[in-house]
């Protein structure tokens, strides 16, 4: 079907020389495209959200996934999703596993300890804190070593325990996490790490986390959702803000430097909001 614009009452697309766009052309390499566009139309759509940022500014993702080493992870662009091989540890068996939030806007509030009902200046409404498992996990490779954080159930198949489980834990009965059963899936193993390295304000170092890792054996351990909000993405009205973390780069330590690649099957998940 060709379409031009040849007055006001006719419709269709042209340009300055008078180039004609076909829509739906009856041609056999249109619809081979066509048919294909259709068949990995998720593949697409989870290349389009991985390679744009919050601005629609493009990021070179490439479909041959490469195997960024922690050394040269500073010199990803906030936003950017990559892959890493590293041993996974917890950060601190005494840090604090569990965070409470806004049961709605999942607005953090890290100085609160008991759950309790309060007005939210962010949803502005009246809503509850409920508890959020989240927790520092340190990864390292041949290049050094970083700190990672894991959020929500894929923090909770990792710990092997609710985040309400967590909470009457550590908040209620004051005692401490029976740990071993994490320790025993993470050690001694090597995985493959999907990260994304988060906007933040006055550019200060883009935190960093977990969206899933996979060990050798290719048995998925976790996979979280794109539903992380970056920094610059949250409303600009904190109700309580923590403490600013002041640091060149999140923990990170080089040893040397090196590259990795390899041609791996790209995971699909439908895309959320990213």
């Amino acid at each position: 079907m060709h379409t031009r614009w040849s007055n006001k009452f006719n419709t269709g697309l042209t340009n300055r020389f008078s180039t004609t766009i076909e829509i739906n052309p009856p041609y056999p390499q249109a619809n081979v495209l066509r048919t294909w566009a259709q068949q990995n139309e998720q593949m697409l759509i989870a290349y389009t959200m991985k390679s744009t940022g919050p601005t629609c500014s493009l990021l070179f993702v490439p479909f041959e996934e490469e195997i960024v080493p922690i050394a040269e992870i500073r010199q990803q662009n906030p936003g950017q999703i990559f892959y890493i091989h590293a041993e996974v540890a917890l950060q601190n068996e005494n840090q604090r596993f569990c965070i409470l939030a806004c049961s709605d806007c999942k607005q953090h509030f890290t100085r609160a300890f008991s759950r309790r009902k309060f007005y939210c200046t962010n949803c502005r409404q009246a809503t509850q804190l409920v508890p959020r498992c989240q927790f520092e996990m340190t990864l390292t490779d041949q290049s050094g070593s970083t700190t990672t954080t894991i959020v929500d159930e894929y923090a909770e198949k990792t710990l092997f325990l609710t985040s309400k489980e967590i909470y009457d834990i550590c908040n209620v009965k004051k005692g401490l996490l029976p740990l071993a059963n994490a320790q025993k899936l993470l050690t001694g193993k090597i995985f493959k790490i999907q990260i994304k390295k988060l906007f933040t304000r006055n550019n200060e170092a883009g935190k960093l986390v977990i969206l899933s890792f996979i060990d050798k054996s290719n048995s998925v351990v976790s996979q979280m959702p794109a539903t992380i909000k970056d920094v610059a993405e949250g409303s600009k009205q904190k109700i309580e803000p923590a403490a600013p973390e002041k640091q060149e780069h999140p923990h990170i330590t080089t040893k040397g430097n090196g590259s990795y690649k390899c041609n791996a099957e790209m995971k699909i998940s439908p895309p959320k909001n990213c």
